[in-house]
């Protein structure tokens, strides 16, 4: 069955990053544009109402203003961290792996948090399937109406159409989401 070697692979490949590795990257102003040229925002929060903004974090030149993001985050919010697939080399790794196999491109996200204030989208689905990878903390995640918990490097798949939704983060986390699109 072809989900379990990817959880597998994708489980086996130890991503060894802290927060302050993140919030480091984050200072890298020039890493993150408003938008990509696909048009996929670089950072987001995800607000009490389950939406998403990044308007306030960027400067006049159209990068981001590290000091406003990294406060969201400081506030409790999750930040998403789009087209994370080069963030280091473990997670260029992971994507190309995904690229060889599908022989397609596959968006890969993080989401980073601590719970405070947000958690996570409300409960929802897409076209694709998708493969998680908590690269540490702790999550209780709702997929397809069962109750699973990730911590440290788990993984897991869920096809397409499969609702799902991140309802507590235990410890400060962060998680990849590999879309396979």
């Amino acid at each position: 069955m072809i989900e379990k070697k990817l959880i597998d692979v994708v489980k086996n490949k130890n991503i060894n990053i802290t927060e302050i590795d993140v919030l480091e990257r984050i200072l890298d102003r020039r890493r993150w544009p408003k938008n990509y040229l696909c048009g996929q925002p670089s950072i987001e929060a995800i607000l009490e109402d389950g939406l998403t903004t990044s308007q306030d974090f960027f400067d006049e030149d159209g990068y981001i203003n590290s000091t406003k993001c990294i406060k969201v985050y400081e506030e409790g919010y999750t930040l998403i961290l789009s087209n994370i697939g080069g963030f280091v080399r473990d997670t260029w790794i992971i994507q190309e792996y995904l690229k060889n196999t599908f022989n397609k491109k596959c968006n890969c996200n993080f989401y980073f948090g601590t719970g405070e204030k947000t958690v996570s989208y409300i409960k929802h689905s897409h076209k694709y399937p998708v493969i998680v990878k908590n690269i540490y903390g702790e999550a209780v995640w709702v997929i397809d109406g069962k109750e699973k918990i990730l911590a440290n490097q788990d993984c897991t798949w869920f096809n397409k159409d499969v609702e799902h939704q991140v309802v507590d983060i235990k410890s400060k986390k962060l998680s990849m989401t590999c879309n396979i699109v």
